[in-house]
């Protein structure tokens, strides 16, 4: 045998090894992180929700909140709620692409099917949302499987007849989505103003159709709708209202507008980004998958179109943008053909992974360049600040405990189940004010925790009498200070 010839071997040996040992290495970092990983502040706060069932929260729809409800009530154990729905969804969606993947081809292609999933979870923004238990992992997985039954409805051969159910399945799925997140209005905003347009050229669905599509939604939002009614429209205020910068100025437009482009451009992957330009050019696929893909590049476009012009008037978080990406995922080897591409999109997936494993897990990686982000700090310690926290309490002969930020309270209760305590935030409304009776009063003395990022204001300051400070309590990881807190004491006479 020549050397060309082992050569030739050795390479295709490598090319199906190497896909193998990715996946693996991705799967190492999903057990690791799930064995390790540090509940999220918001994490907490939507297992806190899960506890207290309801037609609706104030920050999000209740789908999420149903979902791990179930759970919660035939597991004791928080840590395994919170880490196992999304592993749940990830598998979902991953049989779905390897459904559409067998569909496409009309054959299953082992090694297409497993370029493109090793691809999917290399896409940094689902690397993080299949890792922790967001309502964004429903919300990809409802709006996922929607995109598979809409595709198989633009399918030629199956819009006359049983084409149909695949809209309304399709649809139905939407709806569920939208029930999870409100940001799943922009995937079905995008794909209706497509169909609308081409309609004729689509030979899409009729008009009495779509009108019936919409009462579907509508119908499946009642929960939504009514527990808005019953909240003074709080949810619908926030989001709509109060989200919104009430003084606008250039700088935090401008800082707005850059960090929702740069948090998309990582998120999203740059490598992903500067490849699109390979789907521009549709002519070798059929006519019904073209259609498809032309409205997938069009619910991207509208999706991140809308979030940068909604990001000049408020802070827009880089995931609220993630309907953009769903219709795209199943063409991932057709965006990333080049092997190189494929390569250093997958190294680029893996270093974000391991970044983020690290930093929840195991250390703060702020640490190594000097202070500590908040988001992270926080997530530390909760062992001594439980019982230090306890002590004080014991000590000073209060009766409740008070936190200035939703995130600490969250993360309270999930790591000590006191769930008395309760969260006064300045600034803004929480689903912490939405359990709180209004007329409640704080009686007799309650400890209050604060911190720099977050002090006590107003809002805490109106409910006692008398505030005095207590002590700090600090968190440390060797000797490196994580976070300070600070402990006081409400009373009322």
């Amino acid at each position: 045998m020549t050397k060309e010839n082992s050569f030739r071997l050795l390479n295709r040996k490598l090319e199906r090894v190497l896909p193998l040992l990715f996946l693996l290495f991705f799967v190492l970092i999903k057990l690791i992180f799930i064995m390790y990983s540090q509940p999220l502040p918001d994490e907490a706060y939507y297992w806190l929700w899960s506890n207290k069932v309801a037609l609706s929260y104030f920050d999000h729809p209740p789908l999420a909140a149903w979902v791990q409800a179930l759970l919660v009530s035939y597991c004791d154990n928080n840590y395994f709620v919170i880490s196992i729905l999304p592993i749940l969804s990830l598998v979902i969606v991953m049989a779905i692409m390897i459904m559409w993947q067998k569909h496409m081809l009309r054959r299953f292609d082992y090694d297409l099917c497993l370029k493109n999933i090793i691809l999917f979870l290399a896409l940094p923004i689902y690397t993080i949302f299949f890792s922790i238990s967001f309502p964004d992992h429903l919300l990809i997985t409802l709006l996922f499987a929607s995109s598979f039954c809409l595709f198989l409805y633009f399918e030629s051969d199956t819009k006359a007849s049983n084409g149909i159910y695949f809209w309304y399945s399709a649809v139905l799925l939407f709806s569920f989505a939208l029930l999870t997140k409100y940001n799943a209005i922009l995937f079905g905003l995008g794909a209706l103003s497509y169909i609308l347009y081409y309609k004729e050229k689509l030979r899409g669905p009729t008009y009495g159709h779509i009108v019936a599509s919409i009462v579907i939604i509508i119908l499946i939002q009642v929960p939504v709708l009514l527990w808005n009614l019953g909240n003074d429209f709080g949810s619908f205020n926030f989001h709509l209202s109060e989200r919104f910068d009430q003084e606008k100025n250039f700088f935090s437009v401008f800082r707005n507008n850059i960090g929702f482009l740069l948090g998309v451009f990582l998120a999203f992957s740059p490598i992903f980004i500067f490849n699109l330009k390979n789907i521009f050019f549709l002519e070798n696929y059929k006519s019904d998958v073209k259609d498809f893909i032309v409205m997938s590049k069009f619910v991207f476009i509208f999706s991140l179109g809308f979030c940068f012009i909604l990001s000049f008037f408020t802070n827009v978080l880089y995931y609220w943008a993630t309907p953009a990406l769903v219709l795209l995922t199943p063409f991932l080897t057709n965006i990333l053909k080049s092997e190189l591409a494929q390569y250093i999109h997958i190294l680029y997936g893996i270093l974000i992974s391991l970044i983020l494993l690290i930093n929840i897990s195991f250390y703060p990686i702020s640490a190594f360049f000097g202070n500590v982000d908040r988001e992270t700090a926080i997530l530390y310690g909760w062992e001594e600040i439980i019982d230090i926290v306890g002590s004080e309490k014991e000590l000073q002969g209060a009766e409740k405990i008070v936190f200035s930020d939703y995130r600490l309270g969250s993360l309270y209760i999930f790591h000590s189940g006191d769930f008395e305590a309760d969260v006064l935030m300045e600034g803004r409304r929480t689903q912490f004010d939405i359990w709180r009776e209004e007329k409640s009063s704080y009686g007799g003395n309650t400890i209050i925790i604060a911190d720099i990022d977050f002090p006590i204001g107003q809002k805490i300051s109106s409910n006692f009498e008398k505030i005095e400070f207590v002590r700090d309590i600090k968190i440390s990881l060797g000797n490196k200070l994580i976070k300070k807190y600070q402990v006081f004491l409400g009373t009322n006479t």
